[in-house]
């Protein structure tokens, strides 16, 4: 029982990391502003759901995918890896910006044309990275594997439509200096868990390692 809490609290905390709603507080007040109040909470819902739901489809349904796909788990838990390892990378030397979105997403998600569940919602928040590592982490092979998979899912969706419903509150908290810290620790850990990622998945690929 302590292995599975222990396990929701990891990948919520690294789905936490990879999704990051709160270093888009900006981006969201930008898109929202000149709406009401009740309108600026309903997209709020929206990102959270939109959120949540991409995340229990990759994780429900992506080991499906890549096995329709013929391709191993192995290789995606390497080739997500190294995404997440490159995220970390860049949020370690604060360049996630860079990395994380281009310079027209970052533009639609700023106007009007961010008001959609894309780009805020996909893939700015719900991006290849936060993805890649449920179809990589998320096995079906026994019934309590479920609860490893909706729950973390379900509790990142909860969180970000928390983020955006109190942004305008947060974001005199939330400093420049303070995101960069938390965009910095969050970095560090992703960086870990890319490696652990990585050193799982060629194990799967080339069984004499795991010797």
């Amino acid at each position: 029982m302590l292995s599975m809490w222990l396990q929701l609290l990891k990948k919520t905390i690294t789905l936490l990391a990879l999704v990051e709603p709160f270093g888009l507080i900006p981006l969201f007040l930008q898109a929202t502003g000149g709406l009401t109040t009740v309108l600026q909470r309903q997209y709020a819902r929206l990102l959270g759901i939109t959120v949540a739901v991409a995340l229990l489809g990759a994780g429900l349904f992506g080991v499906q995918l890549l096995e329709l796909l013929g391709l191993s788990l192995g290789g995606m838990r390497v080739g997500g890896g190294i995404i997440v390892l490159i995220l970390a990378i860049a949020m370690v030397l604060g360049q996630e910006k860079a990395v994380k979105q281009t310079a027209a997403e970052a533009s639609a998600a700023a106007d009007r044309q961010g008001r959609g569940i894309v780009p805020l919602g996909i893939p700015l928040l719900a991006g290849p990275g936060a993805l890649s590592y449920m179809m990589a982490n998320s096995p079906l092979s026994q019934p309590s594997d479920l609860v490893l998979i909706v729950v973390p899912g379900l509790a990142i969706g909860i969180i970000t439509w928390a983020t955006f419903h109190y942004a305008a509150k947060m974001q005199s908290w939330l400093t420049p200096d303070k995101l960069n810290v938390i965009e910095r620790l969050a970095g560090f850990l992703l960086a870990g868990l890319a490696v652990d990622m990585i050193a799982i998945g060629l194990k799967e690929l080339f069984p004499p390692l795991a010797g």
